[in-house]
């Protein structure tokens, strides 16, 4: 046990708090895990010819065309080491960050910003323009009479205290500068700000005649303040050859400045550090991959890592009265469900989270958040407790937690309309449980205090204990110390229950009335929120289901979600010494398990299908082989001595249902409705789902049973297939994507997609079976 674990904690959740996150959205940039704070960023563009402000880089934009982007290593609280190849531009970029804890505030940071030409025979012309802004509280201190674009910037906040920053050039070059006061929560429009400055400037000499410039000529900054305060300063630099600057914070409680000389040797110590850091928890290197593949396993993890950031705003959500069951249930969707459609946008909040994609889904999303932290988990225990514990404070007091956050102007900036309201009777897959079981696995291999009864070892995670004594205490305070686990998990458990109490009474739905026979009176569900074509709710969109909505309808996958949360619960309960409500998930579990049974296997199609009525409202089963059909096996719930198995093994490696040779695909090749319509999840390579597979056989089915042989040949060779494909797929684009074409293996769809897609290095840990 750790000497004084409540005081480490205090400290590491003290230097967390504050600098060390990134902005995600954006290719660099930095803020404090605030409400309103000091944020930075980068940006950029070209000067090659008079287009240049329309190409402004500074968010994450896949038209941006880069040949290649993101994080090599990042640690996610002190280290990260980006490469951005913008082809059109001709330019590499790196980027360096560094965090030297201290003070009283977080500690000091530097950002060092490296550039050089892709293409060495050919010129590279760009401007760089590097702002510092206060989005509230707080102001930075200059002097409009008397500013020094190479003097440091000293400015305070009542979280960050007084500080100062320094924008320091390795080599000279021309420098430009403006100063402003903008409204407050206006900051991230920073690039409209700085294009709509540049713009006019270029109009201006336009209207005076002038003829004879070049761009690096016009697009300057005016070297001007605006305004009789500052809360945004913007400094220009133009190149035309390779180059250097470094941005540094330093904190004035910190006694350890960051300089020059700290950022170098920082940067190399912590490289050092995070390689064996890695390997101690990965042992990718033990398991004998190349060095080409443990750099691709860091990279994806890394920029699963530097996609943490944490987010704050309102968001919209409309609450007004739904019809009653069986009223209008031939229109289709949320607001057609709503006699009077009433959208509010509800208070401020903050969330603290992952993101699936940089580029296009840059905000926190229930369903794909359970899967980051499986793998951050491994990686830093108590930084994804502290995530997981964010999104459990986004639930209200119903038990409701939107199942999409999109938190504030900016985050809305980038949804489209019909998609920003959120309906609280729309759920999402549970799936922070998965990351919450892999918790109790670390636990249960770290310590010996608990019972194994109590923790129930799933198999899904490793620990290892190769860390030195003060990383430890930061990464896994929550590991090390066995009290400081038990109050998170009671402190988070009546959030958890409510939230489990909250999914079974809002999807509850109907077995008897519609005269179904089951060993279960009322363990059957459905999602809210569907539609002809697409079950948003399920996560699995446009996946078919019964060719029209109703509340007759079952769906096995959710059902099967809520035995696995049942499941989980009942470990939870018995650590935290409610012993009645771990019996009474007990008792749920096992007639979940029967209802899996008695309403969905179709004995026919040897399939577990969903269940619904037809035009006589007879109880009927709508069967689409995929992956709604696997699910009772790929959350553990169909028993290994259960000959249903065995049938489900053998449509996951048939050629003509599931199997390729890149994963298994979404839905049945022999389905009427494979690869028709949006084709998103119609037939399409998706990791995470892939991933749930893979982590069932290996912990529920290759070791027991009458079918385990069968299921570690599936295991095996699906493993072997997914790790070759989405290799060679990075090395062949220089990405990772959402989902795999099921005929070539080719990335498609969103990219870089280092949300669940990341689960690829779990997937390489797992070894063989």
């Amino acid at each position: 046990m750790l000497s004084d674990p409540a005081a480490t904690a205090a400290t590491a959740q003290n230097s967390s708090l504050l600098w060390g996150i990134y902005r995600p959205n954006l290719y660099f940039g930095t803020r404090a895990r605030l409400p309103d704070t000091l944020m930075t960023g980068l940006m950029w563009f070209g000067t090659q010819d008079f287009s240049g402000p329309d190409h402004i880089r500074h968010g994450c934009e896949e038209r941006d065309g880069f040949e290649k982007y993101g994080w090599l290593k990042n640690d996610g609280r002190t280290f990260g080491s980006q490469e951005l190849k913008d082809t059109r531009n001709n330019v590499e970029l790196t980027t360096e960050f560094i965090k030297v804890p201290g003070g009283n505030h977080g500690g000091s940071w530097a950002a060092r910003i490296s550039g050089k030409p892709i293409r060495t025979g050919e010129p590279m012309s760009i401007s760089t323009f590097y702002y510092i802004g206060l989005d509230g509280d707080g102001q930075l201190n200059v002097n409009p009479a008397s500013y020094d674009v190479h003097a440091p910037i000293v400015g305070s906040n009542k979280e960050l205290g007084d500080f100062d920053i320094t924008i320091q050039q390795r080599d000279e070059t021309t420098t430009h500068y403006m100063g402003a006061a903008i409204p407050a929560g206006s900051l991230w429009r920073a690039k409209d700000f700085v294009k709509e400055v540049l713009t006019h400037k270029a109009q201006i000499m336009q209207q005076q005649g002038a003829t004879d410039f070049q761009p690096q000529d016009i697009y300057i900054l005016p070297d001007q303040f605006y305004g009789a305060s500052t809360n945004i300063l913007v400094v220009q630099m133009n190149y035309d050859s390779e180059f250097q600057f470094e941005v540094r914070f330093n904190s004035k409680s910190s006694p350890n400045p960051v300089t020059t000389a700290t950022i170098s040797s920082a940067m190399a110590n912590a490289e050092e550090v995070f390689d064996k850091r890695f390997e101690d928890t990965f042992h990718l290197k033990q398991h004998g991959y190349s060095d080409s593949m443990v750099n691709f396993a860091k990279a994806t993890m890394s920029n699963l890592v530097g996609g943490i950031g944490y987010f704050h705003g309102s968001s919209i959500v409309d609450e007004s009265p739904t019809y009653e069951d069986g009223q209008n249930d031939h229109l289709e969707g949320p607001v057609a469900r709503r006699p009077s459609p009433n959208p509010q946008v509800t208070d401020p909040a903050s969330l603290f989270t992952a993101v699936p994609s940089r580029s296009f889904f840059p905000r926190g999303f229930y369903w794909d958040e359970g899967f980051h932290q499986a793998l951050l988990g491994q990686w830093d225990n108590d930084l994804s407790l502290e995530i997981i514990k964010s999104w459990y404070d986004r639930q209200d007091d119903n038990g409701w937690i939107q199942r999409e956050q999109i938190l504030g102007e900016e985050a809305r900036s980038r949804v489209p309309e019909q998609f920003q309201i959120q309906y609280p009777e729309h759920a999402n897959p549970p799936t922070l449980l998965h990351a919450i079981s892999g918790y109790l696995d670390r636990l249960s291999n770290a310590t010996s205090t608990f019972s194994v009864g109590a923790f129930g070892n799933t198999g899904q995670t490793q620990f290892s204990s190769d860390f030195a004594e003060g990383e430890h205490d930061v990464l896994n305070g929550r590991l090390a110390d066995t009290e400081l686990a038990k109050q998170y998990l009671t402190e988070l458990y009546p959030k958890l229950r409510t939230n489990y109490e909250w999914m079974r009474s809002t999807m509850q739905g109907g077995i008897r009335e519609y005269g179904r026979t089951s060993r279960s009176r009322v363990e059957g569900y459905r999602w809210r929120g569907r539609t002809k074509s697409h079950t948003l709710t399920s996560g699995l969109d446009d996946y078919p289901r019964a060719d029209f909505p109703s509340i007759a309808e079952l769906h096995v996958d959710l059902l099967s979600w809520i035995g696995f949360m049942s499941r989980n619960l009942q470990r939870i309960a018995n650590i935290v010494g409610e012993e009645d409500d771990a019996e009474e998930y007990e008792d749920h579990y096992k007639a979940i398990a029967n209802n899996i049974e008695d309403l969905h296997w179709n004995e026919e199609q040897k399939a577990y299908c969903d269940v619904t009525v037809d035009e006589m409202d007879e109880s009927v089963q709508v069967c689409h082989k995929g992956y709604i059909t696997l699910f009772p096996v790929l959350l553990g719930i169909v028993s290994p001595e259960s000959k249903n198995l065995d049938h489900i093994l053998d449509l996951m490696h048939d050629p003509k249902e599931l199997w390729t040779p890149y994963g298994l695909r979404s839905l049945s090749a022999s389905s009427e409705h494979f690869e028709t319509g949006e084709n998103y999840w119609k037939g399409p390579i998706w990791i995470n789902v892939n991933y749930l597979a893979l982590h069932a056989l290996k912990t529920h089915y290759v070791e027991k049973g009458p079918y385990r042989e069968k299921a570690a040949k599936v295991y095996n060779e699906l493993r072997d297939n997914l790790i070759k494909n989405i290799y060679s797929e990075y090395e062949r684009t220089g990405y990772v994507w959402e989902q795999y074409n099921d005929k070539t293996g080719h990335g498609q769809r969103s990219h870089p997609f280092t949300g669940w897609t990341a689960m690829i290095v779990l997937i390489m840990q797992m070894g063989r079976a």
